[in-house]
């Protein structure tokens, strides 16, 4: 691994509901003690997932993903609903408004797009 290389951790990749997407989930389990830093780590996971998938690391592990749009999910298990609904619905709104990010979507040569879901559950 070079040095501007970072380990995603995704918990699995599979194909999406249409043949034209594929998923990137994300499993988070609670209960979580200390919200904001619980979010924090969250953030920088997702923010590492829309980098593999912008950089072409995902594509490099999973060809078949090469021209496809992206669903970044995030299943949740006993979170607090509130906090994590809020949160995730601002950084899915807000993150391909940032200049990085929306040039380096647009003519992508790996992803197609790239969307967001939510799915908090409890055990």
């Amino acid at each position: 691994m070079t040095s501007y290389e970072v380990a995603t951790v995704v918990d699995f990749v599979a194909k999406g509901e249409t043949p034209n997407t594929w998923r990137m989930v994300l499993v988070e389990e609670g209960p979580w003690d200390e919200i904001t830093n619980e979010l924090r780590r969250l953030q920088n996971r997702l923010y590492d997932c829309v980098d593999a998938a912008l950089d072409g690391q995902v594509y490099k592990k999973f060809p078949a993903t090469k021209g496809k749009v992206m669903v970044i999910q995030l299943d949740g298990y006993n979170l607090p609903r509130e906090q994590v609904s809020e949160f995730f619905e601002s950084f899915s709104k807000n993150v391909l408004k940032l200049e990085d990010y929306a040039n380096s979507l647009e003519g992508n040569e790996f992803i197609n797009g790239l969307e967001f879901s939510l799915n908090l559950d409890s055990i």
